[in-house]
């Protein structure tokens, strides 16, 4: 049975919202195995499902909260490590400058390394934060166009993944 674009571009909504691919294919009254394959070529494309439900994801403060947890740990182990020399009142001054030095090292990497470890799905997080901002504010303030818009940028989904996953 052959589906038009709408039905595919409704299960990639429901699959993008969090529903594992078997739940989405079924609500859209779709086999699995057509919703994988779809799934398979569109990625093949360039529209990668998985990336932006990631993204999307990530937008919701996932990357956010993962970044904080990690740092937060660094900031407790900076802290016991601070304490720990105050409480050693034989350890040299050159000593402790050192493992000032080296914290300081440490932790000013760990956030580099959060904020380059994954440049394309935080530009296509960011992107997204920006469609749902639209949307909320074309909701109160245009609410008549809103049903439109929504269809523009679920229409438009594969080509956003494309622009701003890539990571050019």
């Amino acid at each position: 049975m052959a589906y038009d674009a709408s039905t595919r571009g409704k299960v990639r909504s429901k699959y993008l919202q969090g529903m594992p691919l078997a739940g989405a294919a079924e609500v859209c009254q779709v086999p699995y195995n057509t919703a994988r394959n779809w799934k398979r070529t569109a990625a093949d494309a360039g529209d990668d499902w998985d990336l932006a439900k990631n993204a999307r994801r990530m937008s919701k403060g996932g990357m956010e909260e993962m970044a904080n947890e990690v740092l937060g740990g660094l900031a407790e182990q900076f802290l016991a490590t601070i304490e720990a020399i105050k409480a050693d009142p034989a350890m040299a001054a050159s000593a402790r400058a050192d493992i000032l030095v080296k914290l300081m090292d440490g932790y000013n990497k760990a956030i580099g390394a959060a904020s380059r470890a994954m440049p394309n799905g935080n530009r296509l997080a960011v992107a997204m934060d920006v469609l749902k901002f639209l949307t909320v504010f074309i909701g109160k303030s245009a609410p008549r166009l809103q049903k439109q818009f929504i269809e523009i940028a679920e229409a438009a989904g594969p080509e956003f993944v494309r622009e701003f996953g890539s990571g050019s």
